[in-house]
């Protein structure tokens, strides 16, 4: 059995799904666009999802009430930051570093997953719910809370919004959304609906923290010609990996995902291909479009130079996008670098065919990245990347 394949972390029956925030039109919607096709095995989950909906329903529109003009009033405090790249990229880790600057503030886990309403509930559920989380997420070993940064793409999911991740729920059925991707063939509608749910998102989180916004979704990779018209003087921090790392490690991802969060029992084949497509389409739009961008608002970094020297990096991500004096963030930053040396990260190993489709499906990422083709393959077939 292949790294890749090997157990993933427990996710405990009585943890919450990922789309346990939606309202009942937005679980309506997910169920409806997919037959209904919930295999009877977790019919339990849809049963749940019947139950909390409606009082995700309720909460929402309460804290409409209570809220929503307040939201559409309130100014992002500066320019957002958005960390992009490849699911599997680091993009989790430079998001957390971004966000120990005090004066940063990242979407959390429980905004994300309770977008609909967390502004009257997020101090009842971190103060008496937080042990409803895994203490590590499915698939690899950083630790979860509800006041853990978050990937936005979650909000706009949790929001009735399509989402590639939305594959999760219902892996057996056609890929939805994948549109969103690049943005590209979405009618005007659909491209304004999207930008005012993630900019009516990005309001409230700063109607909460009051600090500048540091963003992350892999997905916003192929987005940047959309945000950059949303946000006409944002960031965007791209981080690269080996290419050989990234295939595996983001095909465990969906399987844990899927195996612990879908509505029906996941396929076992037709991931690696998924995977191999969605990055391609992603990256087309990223250099067509990353070039547009001033010097002062992109920079590229390596996940293997910011596991390296972390300091230093960020040091360099400050002065080019100019995001203010690094001292304030410094000895934070140095304290959790130093935290991390321990941590332990996946390793792989994959059938030799897999990194044939690697340099093929991501010609363009190994040469845009300066990323060597490199691998040996043991008699058996597997490929053991030097990563």
């Amino acid at each position: 059995m292949s790294e890749v394949e090997r157990d993933i972390n427990p996710y405990p029956f009585w943890a919450p799904r990922y789309w346990g925030g939606m309202t009942v039109s937005g679980w309506w919607k997910l169920l409806r666009g997919n037959r209904f096709a919930v295999h009877p095995s977790k019919l339990q989950w849809a049963m749940v999802m019947a139950v909390v909906s409606p009082a995700n329903s309720f909460a929402g529109m309460l804290q409409n009430v209570l809220f929503s003009r307040r939201v559409k009033q309130t100014e992002l405090v500066a320019p957002p930051i958005f960390v992009i790249g490849h699911w599997r990229s680091g993009t989790t880790y430079l998001q957390e570093l971004l966000s120990l600057d005090e004066r940063h503030a990242a979407p959390t886990t429980l905004q994300s997953y309770g977008a609909n309403h967390f502004l009257i509930t997020e101090s009842f559920i971190t103060q008496f719910l937080g042990w409803l989380l895994p203490p590590r997420r499915p698939m690899d070993n950083v630790e979860i809370s509800w006041d853990s940064p978050q990937e936005d793409e979650w909000a706009l999911s949790t929001m009735g919004l399509p989402t590639p991740y939305q594959k999760i729920a219902f892996p057996c059925n056609a890929p939805p959304a994948l549109d969103y991707l690049d943005m590209e063939g979405l009618s005007e509608q659909e491209l304004a609906r999207w930008s005012n749910a993630l900019r009516y998102f990005f309001q409230a989180v700063t109607l909460r923290t009051g600090r500048r916004l540091v963003l992350k979704s892999p997905h916003h990779t192929g987005r940047v010609h959309v945000l950059s018209r949303l946000f006409p003087d944002a960031r965007f921090i791209h981080i690269s990996r080996n290419p050989y790392t990234l295939l595996p490690s983001t095909v465990r991802m969906y399987r844990a995902f899927e195996s612990t969060q879908a509505f029906q029992v996941p396929p076992t084949e037709g991931l690696e291909e998924y995977v191999l497509r969605t990055g391609k389409s992603v990256y087309r739009s990223y250099f067509k479009h990353c070039g547009t961008l001033a010097d002062n608002r992109h920079c590229e970094i390596r996940f293997e130079d910011l596991t390296r020297d972390g300091v230093g990096t960020m040091e360099q991500i400050y002065d080019r996008l100019e995001l203010g004096d690094f001292e304030p963030a410094r000895a934070a930053v140095e304290a959790y670098t130093a935290s991390r040396k321990s941590y332990k990260k996946n390793s792989y190993s994959f059938p030799t065919k897999w990194k044939d489709e690697i340099e093929h499906y991501w010609h363009d990422y190994f040469e845009h990245f300066g990323y060597e083709r490199v691998g040996t393959t043991t008699p058996d077939g597997v490929c053991a990347p030097t990563v």
